[in-house]
């Protein structure tokens, strides 16, 4: 049996919706395939629900479904065909630092991942690399070489 039910899911999923979104956002690059990738994460998760054995792992469960089906998405929107034009691509989202979420943006989406987990969702470098499944180490590594990246552009 489920760690929670079918009503908490529901609000979980409300209260992470803006998490998950983001998350997408960020792997995509695209407001309809991040949209299509959130859609895809509950529903898988909702079928999966079962698998979850604690209510206290949720965010991270959730997260890690999302960033998965976003690469998916990415893997075969990569294969279809490339963008010529990603500026008429380009997210509306926008929070206080615009500009430091363009340049987060334009960032290769190994480190991309790892800085919006990290500064935007606030997972710890374990949970991102359990999310993301690689190691703490990688973690580590892309999140410096991130904000190195981000340094050099300020």
């Amino acid at each position: 049996m489920s760690a929670i039910s079918n009503e908490t899911f529901s609000r979980l999923v409300l209260e992470y919706t803006p998490n998950l979104y983001r998350l997408a956002l960020g792997i995509l690059h695209n407001r309809e395939d991040a949209e299509d990738a959130v859609s895809e994460s509950v529903l898988k998760a909702y079928e999966k629900l079962h698998t979850l054995r604690k209510r206290e792992c949720f965010q991270a469960w959730i997260m890690q479904i999302a960033a998965n089906e976003a690469k998916r998405i990415y893997a075969k929107n990569k294969r279809v065909s490339p963008v010529e034009n990603m500026e008429e691509y380009m997210p509306d989202f926008r929070d206080e630092y615009h500009e430091l979420w363009d340049m987060v943006m334009e960032l290769d989406i190994v480190y991309r991942e790892v800085i919006i987990l990290y500064f935007y969702e606030r997972f710890s470098i374990k949970e991102i690399g359990e999310i993301l499944h690689i190691a703490e180490g990688t973690v580590k590594s892309r999140l410096f070489r991130g904000k190195k990246l981000l340094r050099e552009q300020l």
